[in-house]
């Protein structure tokens, strides 16, 4: 028997062509006592608990809000979780589309859900970085472009 807080949870690999469960690949058993299965990704919170659910090995950085280290430098779990509810709101929302058009372009090259969602939040991220230490304004048209550009250097996917 689990003790609350335990975690015992999958999740689905995402449908191919099903835009919402490349959002949020669909969950299965618990996570911190609740049951993942009837939670609702279009509710928010319901979201990051999906998220977090599926990234168990940041639970205790999460929990003391504390940077990790990964490959030498600095990490912080809560943006991590941040950009991949960014887009998997995107994903959601339909909007921009370009996002769901480069899930299935970079599926169909053979990128797994977690890469292809973190090649997607790269971009993000990029974006979060050029506001705020640049000031720059969310230009739609270049993020599409980079959006194109993926999976540019990042690795190939693997067999």
């Amino acid at each position: 028997m689990l003790e609350a807080g335990e975690t015992d949870c999958w999740f689905d690999a995402p449908a191919p062509g099903a835009r919402r469960s490349w959002a949020i690949p669909p969950g299965h058993g618990t996570h911190q006592g609740l049951d993942l299965e009837p939670l609702d990704p279009s509710d928010e919170d319901e979201l990051t608990f999906l998220i977090e659910a599926q990234h168990t090995e940041l639970e205790d950085a999460l929990r003391s809000d504390e940077e990790m280290i990964t490959d030498g430098e600095p990490f912080s779990p809560r943006l991590h979780i941040a950009l991949h509810q960014v887009v998997a709101s995107q994903l959601l929302a339909d909007d921009p589309p370009e996002t769901w058009q480069t899930v299935q372009r970079l599926s169909a090259l053979g990128y797994d859900w977690h890469s292809t969602i973190h090649m997607i939040a790269a971009v993000v991220g990029d974006d979060l970085y050029r506001a705020v230490q640049e000031h720059r304004r969310f230009d739609p048209g270049d993020y599409a472009r980079r959006l194109n550009e993926l999976p540019g250097d990042w690795p190939p996917p693997q067999a």
